[in-house]
C-alpha cells in the first residue's frame, strides 16, 4: 500500500458557516493546544465556545443555542496576498484564534470580507465584532 500525499488547496480561505464553524481550507495548520501542528487541507474550527474539542468544532452549536448567521457585509477593491504558505491558527489559551499567514476570510456566503496575513478571530462567541476578537472572552470567562 502506498503512501497517498496530501493535496492542499491553491489559495487559503475561510468561511463563516451559519450559526456553525469557521471552515478553513487550503495549507492549513492547527496548534491543537499542545505545541504539535496539525497539517490538513480543512479544518472546522469552533465560534461558539462550546467544543469540547477545542480549536476543532464539535458540532456542539447545534445544541447549545449559540446562533451568528455570518452575514458579514462583503468588502469591495481587497488588496491581492502576496504572501504563500500555510495559515497557522493558535489558539491563544481562554482568548481568540490567532490567524498566522495569507488567509482570506469569507462570510457565509464565500464573499471576501478580508484578505491578511494575521488576524484575531473569536472563539468565545461573544465578540460583538465577529468573526473578530474584542475581548469579550474576558468578559464571559471563556475557557479554553
Amino acid at each position: 500500500m502506498s503512501d497517498v500525499p496530501v493535496v492542499f488547496p491553491p489559495s487559503n480561505e475561510a468561511f463563516t458557516a451559519p450559526n456553525g464553524p469557521l471552515i478553513a481550507t487550503g495549507e492549513i495548520q492547527v496548534d491543537t493546544g499542545t505545541g504539535v501542528l496539525e497539517s490538513k487541507p480543512r479544518a472546522s474550527l469552533c465560534r461558539c465556545g462550546a467544543s469540547a474539542k477545542k480549536p476543532f468544532c464539535d458540532g456542539s452549536h447545534r445544541t447549545s443555542g449559540w446562533t451568528e448567521a455570518g452575514e458579514f457585509a462583503p468588502a469591495d477593491n481587497l488588496p491581492d496576498l502576496t504572501a504563500t504558505g500555510p495559515v497557522v491558527f493558535v489558539p491563544v489559551p481562554d482568548g481568540p484564534l490567532l490567524a498566522n499567514g495569507p488567509l482570506t476570510l469569507q462570510n457565509a456566503q464565500k464573499q471576501p470580507i478580508a484578505r491578511t496575513t494575521e488576524a484575531a478571530l473569536c472563539r468565545c462567541g461573544a465578540s460583538a465584532n465577529k468573526p473578530y476578537c474584542d475581548g469579550s472572552h474576558s468578559v464571559v470567562g471563556f475557557k479554553g
